[in-house]
């Protein structure tokens, strides 16, 4: 009887114990800091962008993929509550700025062909 009672304990203790280091290292994961892996991510991103803007230029369809990419990741980012330097991923080209930049070109160009198209009718 006493040697059931002994192990009963055993197992019990070694089940708590078990629990106990589950839960610790389950919150420890949870609070990991992210911020190195984002800023990885974000450098990564930024080379690539420079990369294709150098090779197809600005406002190359390759650089609209790249810019999504990192705000894909920028999202990556702020879902797993990693800051960034905003200063350096958040501007110009990175930021997809040029997007509205081509928008305004294009209004540009529809406006000059009405007036041309205008001035022949």
């Amino acid at each position: 009887m006493k040697s059931s009672r002994l192990w009963s304990r055993v197992v019990l203790a070694g089940t708590m114990a078990g629990g106990l280091v589950l839960g610790v290292t389950g919150t420890a994961r949870a609070d990991r800091d992210w911020k190195e892996d984002c800023e990885r991510r974000l450098n990564a991103d930024r080379a690539r962008i420079d990369r294709d803007a150098n090779r197809h230029g600005e406002r190359s369809h390759q650089v609209d993929n790249d810019v999504a990419r990192m705000n894909s990741d920028r999202q990556w980012c702020r879902d797993h509550r990693a800051d960034w330097d905003h200063n350096r991923f958040d501007i110009g080209i990175y930021f997809g700025r040029h997007d509205n930049d081509r928008r305004d070109d294009d209004r540009r160009d529809d406006d000059h062909h009405d007036d041309h198209h205008e001035e022949h009718h």
